[in-house]
C-alpha cells in the first residue's frame, strides 16, 4: 500500500450540487446581501458561506471537519471553488456576525425560495385540501449546548433537563417541505414568547394573492395569544391542545363516533380561563389494546382504557376525522427537523458567540433548502424525497480522479459506481433546469 496516487477525491459526484448552486445564483445573492467587513479577508461572504454549505452537504458538520475539503483540490474544482478556507478563517468569519447580519442570510434564503417557487404565484391558496397546495407548519427545536455560549439559557429541554440550550422557532411549507423562516432564541423562551411577531414575519414572506391560508402547530403553541392573531388574519388552523384538568373533565361527556380501526371521534366547545370566547375542540379517542406497547414518549392522555388527543380548530365544514387527518400530516415537520439535525448539523453549536451561532443556524437552513430543491429539480424527487444520507451515498460519494488531456480536464469516476443511469438522468435534468432571472 502506498499513498502515491494524485488528484483523487471521495466527492466526485458533488459537481451536480455545485452546478445547481451556480445556476441558482447563490454566491452572487450572498455577496450582495451579506456584506461583512472584508479587511484582511481573502474570501467574500458568498465564498465563506458556500464553503460551509458544501461541507454540510457531505456531512462535515463541524468546522474542524472541513480540513478534509481544504486539502481536496479536486473537490474544489468539482464544485466550482477557487480555494477552500482554513477552519480558523471560517471560525473568525462566523465570529463577525451580529444578530442583524445573521438574519441577512435568512433573507437570502427567502429570496432564493421566491425564485425557485415563482413567488407561489400559481398557488391561490395554501392548504392541503388540494394536491398542489400546502400548509404552514410551525415547530420549535431545542439545541443543547455544553459550554458557556452567549445567551444560552436553561429552559425546556426534554432530552437534557437542566442543560443550557437555544430554542429556535421554525416555519415550513408542509407540501414542498421548504423552510420559510425562523427565529434563533435563548433556551429559556417558550413557543408563545414573541409568537405574534414571528407569525407576522412568516406571513410577510407570502405573496398577497393567496386567498386561503391553513396552519398546523403542536401543543406548545396552544394559547390565546397565538390563536387570536390567526383568527384576525382569517387563517384556518389545527393546533394540538394542552389537556388541562378543566378540559379533561369534559372528555367523558363527548358523544363519540366510530371511524374504524379502534378510533372514535367527537367534538366539544371549550373556553379556557382568559379566553374571550369558546372554541371548537376535535377529540380523538383510541382504545388501548391489551399487550400494546406504550410509546417511548407518550404525548396523549390515557384515561380508562383509552388515549385521547384534542385539537383546537376554527375550520368549519370539516368532519372531526378530516381535521384530525389534516393535523396528522404535520408529522412531516418532524422529518424536516430530523433532516436538519441528522443531515446538516442543526444541533451543532460552532462558537461561544451568539451571533455566530445564529448565522450557523441560518446557513444550516439554507443548506436544507438548497438540498430540498436539488432533490426536486435535479434528482426528480417530488412527493417522496429521500433523506440526506441517501442522496450522499447515491450521488455525492463517488470516487473520482482528475486527469488532463487534449488541453482539457476530465473527472474520471469510479468504474464500479452502481447508479450510472440515475446519475446521467440527473445530469440531463440539470442541463435543462432554468430559474427566473430575479426573485
Amino acid at each position: 500500500m502506498s499513498f502515491t496516487c494524485p488528484n483523487l477525491t471521495l466527492y466526485g459526484g458533488m459537481g451536480l450540487l455545485g452546478e445547481f448552486v451556480g445556476k441558482l445564483g447563490v454566491k452572487a445573492a450572498l455577496d450582495q446581501q451579506v456584506q461583512l467587513p472584508r479587511k484582511g479577508r481573502k474570501y467574500s461572504s458568498g465564498d465563506m458561506i458556500l464553503s460551509l454549505v458544501h461541507a454540510q452537504a457531505v456531512d462535515l458538520e463541524r468546522l474542524s471537519d472541513t480540513a478534509l475539503l481544504q486539502r481536496d483540490g479536486v473537490f474544489q474544482r468539482v464544485v466550482g471553488l477557487d480555494d477552500y478556507p482554513h477552519q480558523t478563517s471560517l471560525s473568525r468569519f462566523l465570529g463577525k456576525f451580529n444578530v442583524a447580519a445573521a438574519r441577512e442570510i435568512g433573507e437570502v434564503n427567502l429570496g432564493l425560495w421566491r425564485r425557485v417557487r415563482g413567488d407561489l404565484s400559481q398557488w391561490p391558496r395554501i392548504t392541503l385540501r388540494q394536491a398542489q397546495d400546502t400548509a404552514l407548519d410551525m415547530d420549535s427545536h431545542v439545541t443543547t449546548v455544553y459550554g458557556k455560549q452567549q445567551r444560552a439559557k436553561v429552559g425546556y429541554n426534554p432530552k437534557k433537563p437542566g442543560r443550557k440550550s437555544y430554542h429556535p422557532l421554525l416555519c415550513f411549507l408542509g407540501e414542498t417541505r421548504d423552510f420559510l423562516w425562523g427565529r434563533f432564541r435563548p433556551g429559556d423562551t417558550n413557543n408563545l414568547q414573541g409568537i405574534k411577531r414571528f407569525l407576522r414575519e412568516c406571513l410577510a414572506q407570502l405573496p398577497s394573492g393567496i386567498k386561503e391560508l391553513f396552519l398546523r402547530a403542536d401543543s406548545g403553541f396552544f394559547g390565546d395569544n397565538f390563536l387570536r392573531p390567526l383568527e384576525r388574519a382569517k387563517i384556518r388552523y389545527a393546533v394540538a391542545a394542552k389537556l388541562y384538568p378543566a378540559l379533561q373533565a369534559q372528555l367523558g361527556g363527548v358523544e363519540y363516533r366510530d371511524i374504524g380501526g379502534g378510533v372514535e371521534v367527537g367534538e366539544l366547545t371549550y373556553q379556557a380561563a382568559g379566553w374571550k370566547k369558546p372554541r371548537r375542540m376535535v377529540v380523538i379517542r383510541e382504545e388501548i389494546k391489551e399487550g400494546e406497547k406504550k410509546k417511548k414518549e407518550p404525548r396523549l392522555l390515557e384515561l380508562k382504557g383509552h388515549t385521547y388527543q384534542v385539537i383546537v380548530t376554527n375550520i368549519e365544514g370539516w368532519a372531526p376525522e378530516d381535521v384530525w387527518r389534516f393535523y396528522n400530516d404535520r408529522a412531516n415537520v418532524e422529518n424536516m427537523l430530523k433532516e436538519g439535525m441528522m443531515g446538516y448539523g442543526l444541533d451543532v453549536v460552532v462558537s461561544h458567540r451568539y451571533g455566530a451561532n445564529m448565522a450557523h443556524f441560518y446557513i444550516t437552513m439554507l443548506t436544507y433548502n438548497l438540498m430540498n430543491w436539488f432533490k426536486e429539480g435535479v434528482l426528480g424527487q417530488g412527493k417522496v424525497k429521500r433523506m440526506a444520507k441517501w442522496v450522499r451515498q447515491h450521488f455525492f460519494l463517488i470516487a473520482g480522479r482528475l486527469v488532463s488531456g487534449g488541453r482539457k480536464l476530465m473527472l474520471r469516476l469510479s468504474e464500479g459506481y452502481p447508479w450510472k443511469e440515475e446519475y446521467h438522468k440527473a445530469e440531463c435534468r440539470l442541463e435543462t433546469l432554468r430559474f427566473p432571472l430575479s426573485g
